[in-house]
């Protein structure tokens, strides 16, 4: 995979809407039933925890602040199906990739999501440590120790933008997704920030209507951060085939 990667390294921006689109039609009751699941998973929990600590008991309070960690960990069980199903909805399907069970994804995705974690809280102590140390001699040195350590951070967790992605359509480790993520998003900066914008745009959209439409916008931006784990190479024919609906 590190090779196809490798070889093909521009992201298709202008083509993952009418891509999107194609996957969406081939299942769009599978698509929005886990859209709900997700939703569920992450609100139901939370709605419960929040109504457990305003009981006013200590035991309570506690059970209410395990079900709100729960809604955290508890939708990615349907966002991984969600992303798996929108994988094989594409138009381009690969079929060199080696299988991976539901055991494995779970837990290549667990230990995805636990390795970002531990690399986002050991860099903001980190950033707090340095800041802490400079600002005994100079309060100018800390701030810039601040600014230059949040860059950095916000740096690093832009490039893991397609890091969950590529786990599911690579069908890779942790380590090599992060790293796949890295060299993607390093390659294709100014059209991944675009891709945020247009996700955004998309679930700002599905807001509306009760959040509702958050049914029909978390399905398609899954198809798109799928058709984005497909780049292309530029100038060739081969790479664009199946790109645009016929």
């Amino acid at each position: 995979s590190s090779r196809g990667l490798a070889s093909s390294t521009e992201i298709p921006l202008v083509t993952l809407l009418p891509r999107a689109w194609i996957g969406f039609s081939r299942g769009p009751w599978r698509c929005v039933g886990l859209a709900a699941l997700v939703l569920i998973s992450a609100s139901g929990p939370a709605v419960v925890g929040h109504d457990l600590r305003l009981a006013g008991s200590p035991w309570l309070n506690r059970l209410g602040d395990l079900s709100v960690l729960t809604s955290l960990v508890l939708p990615l069980l349907p966002l991984l199906a969600l992303l798996r199903l929108t994988d094989g909805l594409l138009p381009d399907r690969r079929e060199d990739r080696p299988d991976q069970t539901w055991r494995q994804l779970l837990h290549q995705a667990f230990t995805l999501m636990l390795l970002e974690m531990l690399l986002v809280l050991g860099g903001v102590g980190l950033i707090q440590s340095l800041s802490w140390m400079l600002g005994r001699w100079s309060t100018a040195l800390a701030g810039l120790s601040v600014l230059l350590g949040g860059l950095v951070l916000m740096s690093w967790l832009f490039s893991q933008t397609l890091a969950f992605p590529l786990l599911v359509h690579e069908r890779c480790r942790a380590l090599q997704a992060m790293d796949h993520s890295r060299q993607l998003v390093h390659r294709n900066g100014l059209k991944v920030l675009a891709l945020l914008g247009m996700l955004l745009g998309i679930n700002l959209l599905g807001l509306i209507g009760a959040t509702l439409g958050l049914l029909l916008s978390l399905p398609f931006s899954a198809l798109v951060l799928m058709a984005c784990c497909r780049p292309q190479t530029p100038f060739s024919n081969d790479s664009r085939r199946n790109m645009f609906p016929t």
